[in-house]
């Protein structure tokens, strides 16, 4: 007899802002993961999300394996500096990259988009930062990309005149 895993589907909900700290693990891996200046607080994210939450029209999904957060995808719809239109922008994208290629997780930015329209906005804006070995012509997320280029985060320090 062969043995099979029975595990839940994995499931994408909006996180309470309670739930908040079991997303700080994701932020230093985040940074180490794509090389990022700075050192991420969790104190400010906390700060910061919590805000958004309670007072801007703002969201954060969790996706989810059974009771596990494992990743997520979060920002606020405002408008347009130049236009005036709605704009929904994404501000944290995060998934352990063992559920990378799971279909769930290709959905977070469709469940992204979708809330993003249904909040009035006109675009929405993602940012999807490439690992140093990944080439952005293989990178497939379901046709989001009107153009693509390899970013690279460089750190100006201000520490003097201008």
């Amino acid at each position: 007899m062969v043995e099979t895993l029975v595990r839940p589907a994995l499931s994408i909900r909006p996180l309470t802002i309670q739930e908040l700290p079991l997303c700080v693990p994701f932020g230093p891996a985040f940074m180490k993961e794509y090389d990022l200046p700075g050192v991420f607080n969790p104190d400010v994210f906390l700060k910061n999300w919590a805000y958004f939450l309670q007072s801007l029209t703002a969201v954060l999904y969790g996706l989810w394996d059974d009771e596990r957060l494992i990743g997520g995808i979060g920002g606020i719809v405002h408008p347009d500096l130049n236009t005036g239109d709605l704009h929904a922008v994404e501000c944290f994208w995060y998934v352990d990259p063992i559920y990378r290629n799971t279909f769930m997780a290709g959905r977070l930015p469709l469940t992204f988009k979708k809330w993003g329209k249904h909040q009035g906005a006109v675009r929405w804006k993602m940012i999807h930062l490439l690992a140093e070995d990944e080439d952005p012509s293989t990178v497939k997320l379901a046709g989001f990309y009107e153009r693509a280029c390899k970013l690279k985060a460089n750190e100006v320090v201000f520490d003097g005149p201008i």
